[in-house]
């Protein structure tokens, strides 16, 4: 993705942060964790993206979020080793993404029988992701019968690109303003696009698919009653 693209997301962020803070009647923080499954092809079987951000009410049930969040992943080795000609390949890498999110968190919500008091909130969000992803690999060829033949690569790839996404959730008040939310994470970020470009790579690594996350929310601005 090229410079300007990168430059017209930022602006884009920039410009939805200042009309928000004009015009929100009330704006809180929040901290985020999701775990989303993965294929086996990495270390772990979860990437962990740790995030946060800002929501902004301009209504009771509108409250659109501005994210950016982090995740960092771990390729497993791959090793081939031929007995014939007593020689080793091996690679390995790693890969980080950061990820830009915005999207109208539209909420629905019910009360007590015997309260008035809200007692939680069900949300459905979607987003539109921009995500920088950035990877590193390494091969190694070496034959311990000649040294001279061993062979050493390293190479470092960087992709923007754009996808979308949708949260799916609950919100449970602890106070006023703040509350602490649970929820279903869908994602199309395709760390594959970036990862199989890594040197002699021959693993089909796929799309991030679901995750679950915990939201901890935290007022900024009090709306007026």
């Amino acid at each position: 993705m090229k410079f300007y693209n990168l430059k017209g997301g930022i602006f884009l962020i920039l410009m939805m942060l200042s009309f928000s803070f004009v015009n929100a009647q009330a704006i809180r923080g929040f901290g985020n964790v999701t775990g989303y499954s993965v294929s086996s092809d990495f270390k772990k079987g979860v990437i962990v993206n740790l995030g946060g951000g800002a929501e902004f009410e301009f209504h009771p049930i509108f409250k659109p979020e501005i994210a950016i969040s982090y995740s960092l992943m771990g390729i497993k080795d791959q090793k081939q080793y031929d007995f014939d000609t007593n020689t080793t390949e091996i690679n390995t890498g790693s890969a980080y993404g950061l990820n830009f999110s915005l999207g109208p968190k539209i909420c629905f919500w019910c009360r007590e029988d015997d309260e008035d008091e809200l007692s939680c909130i069900y949300y459905i969000t979607p987003k539109v992701n921009m995500s920088r992803i950035i990877a590193t690999g390494n091969y190694a060829f070496i034959d311990h019968n000649n040294a001279s033949n061993n062979f050493y690569e390293s190479r470092k790839i960087a992709d923007w690109q754009h996808s979308f996404g949708l949260s799916v959730g609950m919100e449970i008040p602890v106070s006023e303003t703040n509350s602490i939310a649970i929820s279903i994470d869908i994602s199309n970020i395709n760390f594959g696009k970036t990862l199989n470009r890594l040197p002699y790579n021959n693993v089909d690594y796929t799309t991030v698919g679901v995750g679950a996350g915990l939201t901890y929310y935290f007022g900024i601005r009090k709306g007026n009653k």
